[in-house]
């Protein structure tokens, strides 16, 4: 037994300093790594790393404990010895892992300052990579990535007027759309052939809508990695210029190459009605359906659409859909860890819940699948009075959260089990992120309104009117670089 002990011992001289450590611990590094194939060795018989021995030993470290020595976010020094090994990934992801995230103890922890005198439209995380992904920002024309580290940073300018629809696929790619502006725009953020793998060298700067390379894309959402039927894809809602129809391609994302059309709608003489585009994707990766939502505002009042495609089994034909008239949605989004769709009622501002499981081909749970979760009276009283106080609020769901963002503030729904006395149900309760909603008309000012939010690993990144900033609050502060 001491033998066979003695035996997983690896000597490592690295830079002239020498390390031991055991199999077992290099073996944490993964099947990409070199320092997983090492195997035993004797002091008088090391194996050579030309390194820093000082950057090493925190690797090292890192393996043996899943976290690095100090709070403190890497070095880019670090990092740059971390990707020599193929650690990078798990290196990030220790910062600020998503089992770390806890909505009630979100913090604003930093605030990233973009260049330029645009402010900031746009911002998303990537969902291909491991938690927390790279952030991804975009102020008028140009695009700047940040790593999870907040260490550096890329700006990429595109020949978009204003991004306003934007995903993060990789550390080293975005895509950008703007609803008055041609196409879906890649952004590289590296000059590295293998950093935006596997894409080929020919694949072209701007996604089109085939058939129309005149369109504006609306919205887009990409899968996780194992999300797709096959493959990772993109999905991009599209419009024509002449606005006379819309669809939604998807794209494969190894190669970005079209590979179906979904929901194409034709506009017929003046019944736009019947043809209201998707400005709002959302994919289930554990129910393997997407989304799709676009409302038109009318003198009679704001008309949508729902709907819910597996597309794998039809890209003509929804497996549910629901035509919003009464309190129609300002914001809907989706939720795979609470199998329920969310909105924000555009005349209410209350917040609605229809539960996946109930619902299914004809119309769902009956006529109405909305059950308000907020104050149902005050929400019947808007919608009959044809109020308007949800114009302009955002919904999106993160792990098995809800987040409303109102004007300056957000909100969030969590799901709590009420006690065996009163009947033991799940029901949805709601509280405020920080301090809640702003008091006085200084306050209002400085918490200007939310444009964009994104969600990865502890964190949660705003955007709002008229900052040249984006602000990133965090579960985990100590992890994070304040005001880089």
């Amino acid at each position: 037994m001491a033998f066979a002990a003695a035996a997983a011992v690896v000597t490592l001289n690295v830079g002239g300093e020498l390390f031991q450590t055991t199999t077992a611990t290099l073996s944490r590094a993964g099947t990409s790594s070199t320092l997983a194939a090492l195997g035993p060795s004797s002091p008088s018989a090391p194996h050579f790393l030309d390194g820093d021995p000082r950057l090493f030993s925190q690797l090292l470290s890192f393996l043996r404990h899943g976290r690095l020595p100090a709070p403190a976010p890497p070095s880019a020094a670090l990092l740059a010895e971390a990707r020599r090994f193929a650690l990078e990934g798990a290196l990030l992801a220790s910062i600020s892992p998503a089992s770390a995230f806890a909505p009630l103890s979100l913090r604003l922890s930093a605030l990233l300052p973009l260049a330029g005198r645009a402010a900031s439209s746009a911002v998303a995380v990537c969902a291909s990579t491991p938690q927390p992904a790279s952030l991804v920002a975009a102020h008028g024309g140009v695009v700047t990535c940040f790593d999870a580290a907040l260490a550096t940073r890329t700006s990429v300018l595109t020949p978009l007027p204003a991004v306003d629809s934007l995903v993060a696929v990789s550390p080293a790619l975005a895509l950008a759309g703007a609803r008055d502006f041609p196409g879906v725009h890649l952004c590289r953020f590296s000059d590295d052939a293998t950093a935006a793998a596997p894409l080929a060298a020919s694949v072209p700067d701007v996604l089109s809508w085939p058939g129309s390379s005149s369109a504006t894309v609306l919205s887009m959402v990409a899968t996780a990695a194992s999300g797709a039927p096959s493959a990772p894809w993109l999905f991009a809602s599209f419009e024509s210029a002449r606005r006379n129809s819309s669809a939604i391609v998807a794209f494969d994302l190894n190669s970005l190459s079209p590979v179906a059309e979904i929901g194409r709608k034709e506009v017929f003489g003046a019944d736009v009605e019947a043809a209201i585009p998707a400005t709002k994707l959302g994919w289930l990766g554990e129910h393997n359906l997407l989304l799709a939502a676009g409302s038109h505002s009318s003198p009679g009042g704001v008309v949508g659409d729902i709907r819910l495609w597996d597309v794998r089994a039809s890209v003509t034909v929804p497996v549910w859909e629901v035509r919003e008239k009464e309190d129609c949605f300002a914001d809907v989004s989706a939720s795979d860890a609470l199998s329920a769709l969310f909105k924000v009622g555009a005349a209410s501002g209350e917040v609605f819940m229809a539960d996946l499981r109930r619902l299914g081909n004809g119309g769902g749970i009956g006529l109405e699948p909305w059950v308000c979760i907020g104050d149902g009276q005050r929400a019947a009283a808007a919608a009959s009075s044809r109020r308007k106080e949800g114009n302009g609020c955002k919904i999106e769901c993160y792990c098995n959260w809800v987040f409303v963002a109102r004007g300056a503030d957000v909100e969030v729904w969590t799901q709590v089990e009420l006690a065996p006395e009163a009947g033991g149900k799940k029901v949805m309760k709601r509280n405020w992120v920080g301090s809640g909603p702003s008091i006085g008309e200084e306050a209002v000012k400085e918490k200007a309104k939310i444009v964009s939010w994104a969600f990865g690993g502890s964190r949660m990144a705003l955007a709002r009117a008229d900052k040249r900033s984006v602000e990133l609050w965090d579960s985990a502060p100590a992890a994070i670089c304040a005001n880089t």
